[in-house]
């Protein structure tokens, strides 16, 4: 048997959550070539991160609270990249105990490899109780079997082990998220009053602290898998002192991060202009990030004229950009370039007449099902699985027969064509 570390009371362990090993993050790959070579294995090396990260600072052990797998494996090499690291680990004499959450239940995930020696999976039957008595901790936690998991597991948690340090691993939305589904839905006062010293959270990707006295913490994710989860992805790292939590502290692990900047060009009197201050921007997010190779989805404010020109021709603009990007840092990809329009810029110089003609054909029914009747048996040539919303939002308005976006862009393309700087 392996000896591991005997730091009775005192001693360092890191909490990580939602690896999603081999997460595609947002098609990167699929979308730009030059980048998907930067994109492609970015989570794995964010679980290697966090194994260098845990031998870095002598961790006991590492806690996976959940989504340690993002769905079934396409082949047997994403279980061999986890037991390669975790291996790492057990070498080092740092033990793991995971928790599995919604993406990799045993529901979703059907097969998986034998870990190493000190790697530990609770059960998703019932909250069980894994003890490292050599270091005075009792881990208790329980995996999912469903997707789907609604109900408050967390009531049924097994209850703390007297004179031990006592660790909850527990994958859970706690009261809600926008952005994630309720799963084992309970109450920030309910983990308080259970006793126990730390409550090890996943499922929520973003890293917050929702409790001190027990910590109750979210580690977030450890890559950004799209454009809404920007900035530092990582892990926590915690130290314990004669049983009690000392500090808890957000380490970045992530080797592709995320970015959302803002340009107000309003004041630019060219593109000349427009595109050196957006430069400045983009300057901003890879140092920002620390180098790392950043994705990008620019929002940029015009007006006048020059909107007009930016909306009349998307594709000229993203280019433009696109080629301005690569002057600042062959690490810098944009994911997608969005110019805010106004309505009274957009229309400015146009006759009232045609502008009451454009507001009319919004309102009217019958030019709404003329639109979508034409651009059904267009939409219904296109193989099946290929329209991205992100990538072509007006093929997504076509395909769902969505026909006031269809208008509504109609009408802005009309505005931007014919309307006159004032």
């Amino acid at each position: 048997m392996k000896k591991f570390k005997k730091m009775t009371g005192t001693f360092t362990f890191v909490h990580a959550a939602d690896v999603h090993l081999d997460s595609p993050l947002g098609g990167l790959a699929k979308r730009d070539k030059a980048f998907s070579g930067l994109a492609l294995n970015a989570t794995r090396r964010a679980l290697a991160n966090v194994v260098d990260l845990a031998i870095a600072e002598g961790a006991a052990f590492v806690v996976v609270a959940g989504d340690l797998y993002d769905g079934t494996w396409k082949d047997q090499s994403t279980g061999q990249f986890a037991v390669s690291q975790f291996a790492r680990l057990s070498r080092a004499g740092i033990r793991v105990a995971i928790a599995f959450g919604n993406h990799d239940a045993e529901s979703r995930i059907t097969r998986h490899l034998t870990m190493p020696e000190g790697v530990f999976g609770f059960s998703n039957r019932k909250c069980e109780t894994v003890l490292f008595e050599d270091l005075g901790v009792a881990l208790h936690g329980r995996s999912y079997k469903d997707v789907a998991t609604l109900e408050n597991i967390a009531a049924e948690y097994c209850p703390p082990v007297t004179g031990m340090f006592n660790l909850a691993v527990l994958h859970t939305a706690l009261e809600g998220h926008p952005d994630h589904a309720r799963y084992a839905p309970c109450s920030v006062g309910e983990l308080v009053a259970s006793g126990h010293d730390y409550w090890a959270l996943g499922h929520v990707h973003d890293a917050s602290i929702r409790s001190e006295h027990p910590h109750i913490v979210y580690p977030g994710n450890t890559q950004g898998r799209n454009v809404r989860e920007t900035g530092v992805k990582g892990a926590m790292v915690v130290r314990v002192e004669e049983g009690v939590v000392r500090s808890v502290e957000h380490r970045a692990c992530d080797e592709v991060r995320w970015a959302r900047p803002e340009f107000d060009g309003r004041q630019a009197s060219d593109m000349h202009e427009l595109l050196s201050g957006i430069g400045g921007v983009l300057q901003e997010a890879i140092a920002g990030a620390g180098d790392r190779p950043t994705a990008v989805r620019l929002h940029v404010k015009t007006s006048g004229g020059l909107q007009n020109k930016l909306l009349a021709d998307p594709d000229w603009f993203n280019a433009e950009v696109g080629a301005r990007a690569m002057t600042v840092s062959e690490s810098l990809w944009i994911e997608r370039v969005k110019v805010e329009s106004s309505e009274d810029a957009a229309t400015r110089g146009l006759p009232p007449e045609l502008i009451e003609l454009l507001n009319g054909a919004l309102a009217d029914p019958d030019c709404l099902r003329a639109v979508e009747d034409a651009v059904a048996p267009l939409v219904g040539k296109m193989p099946a699985g290929t329209i991205d919303a992100d990538l072509a939002p007006l093929l997504a308005a076509a395909s769902a027969r969505d026909g006031n976006s269809l208008l509504a862009a109609a009408k802005r393309a009309v505005e931007a064509s014919l309307s006159v700087d004032a």
